[in-house]
């Protein structure tokens, strides 16, 4: 860092905001002349920190000419050129060759930045860019980026968050229209009705659930089955392998039949169970193609014949009623 720089450093102390206490604007030099020594060794990262902290204690807007300087010297673009930016705009007393310098960098910066103009309707929502929060919609200002993809994400209680993904170039403005979608409201679901109210006592021996309306209870048959439903697993499973059993089967016959046809126009065929010319074990190579086939072939027929009965078995009602006589235990009917 060269001299002139160290001398501008120096001058931000001059800063006279708003009022604040003495406590404040003390703590504010001492993190300020910390972060000039750091500045000058070349330790722009903690330097930087301390200029952060510097403004938030006395929040003078020349201090943020120095934020400007170890932003745009750590290779923070948008940074630097936001607080030069504002800098100029708040400073209006800072002296003449501060406000050179940091003209003169903002001059630097503008081809090397693209800009957002963030467009959300949604009043409130917290905007922010990469991760790092920007502010409330409506968003006036117009957002510094570097060149390259950049996330742009909107968030309000009540709607979902609202992603747009957008590529910038160097010294282009570009418009991110976001549309927060609300969220969806509950369905109410309406209770059941309580049964009506039982006029005097129920027995034990006779439930609430069947107390008609003369207090009587009605039994339910003796034979009345219990329906309960299956889906089609197995079905399915059979389906499957049917398919699995078909395409194994096509892909060796297609791989027989390219053998055989190879060792035909290489070495011929002779009638009888070998080929004149050809090796036995290229003539075992296509048996054994077309055994694996129409094995394949017929473990296909028979998944598929599975499939067919189950579809009709699954899935459909069984009833389950008490065996008649003395005869303890379940007996079950499939109903079709």
């Amino acid at each position: 860092m060269n001299a002139a720089s160290l001398i501008l450093l120096a001058l931000v102390a001059q800063a006279t905001p708003s009022p604040a206490s003495p406590d404040e604007k003390a703590r504010a030099q001492v993190l300020l002349k910390e972060g000039a020594k750091l500045y000058e060794k070349g330790a722009l990262a903690p330097a930087l920190e301390k200029f952060n902290q510097a403004y938030a204690e006395y929040p003078s807007p020349k201090l943020l000419f120095n934020i400007g300087q170890a932003s745009r010297d750590l290779g923070r673009l948008a940074e630097a050129m936001s607080a030069f930016e504002r800098f100029l705009a708040e400073a209006t007393d800072a002296p003449a060759d501060m406000t050179t310098e940091a003209k003169k960098s903002v001059a630097e910066l503008e081809g090397k930045l693209g800009k957002l103009r963030i467009q959300c309707a949604k009043p409130g929502a917290e905007i922010s860019v990469d991760g790092k929060p920007i502010g409330l919609a409506p968003i006036a200002e117009l957002i510094w980026v570097m060149p390259g993809s950049h996330q742009v994400t909107a968030r309000h209680p009540a709607t979902a968050p609202a992603i747009e993904d957008v590529e910038v170039n160097a010294s282009w403005v570009h418009t991110v229209v976001i549309t927060l979608q609300p969220l969806a409201k509950p369905v109410a679901v309406a209770p059941a009705p309580l049964p009506p109210p039982v006029d005097g006592p129920v027995s034990p021996a006779e439930p609430a659930g069947d107390v008609q309306a003369d207090n009587k209870t009605t039994p339910s048959p003796a034979n009345a089955p219990e329906v309960s439903r299956r889906g089609r697993t197995w079905t399915w499973v059979a389906g499957g392998s049917a398919v699995v059993f078909a395409g194994t089967a096509v892909f060796f016959g297609v791989s027989m039949q390219s053998k055989f046809d190879t060792l035909n126009k290489s070495c011929g065929s002779a009638s009888g169970p070998n080929y004149a010319g050809c090796k036995q074990s290229d003539i075992d190579s296509v048996l054994l193609r077309r055994n694996v086939a129409n094995v394949s072939w017929g473990l296909a027929a028979a998944a598929a014949a599975t499939a067919g009965v189950l579809f009709f078995v699954e899935g459909k009602g069984v009833s389950v009623a008490p065996m008649a006589g003395e005869a303890t235990g379940m007996i079950a009917r499939i109903a079709y």
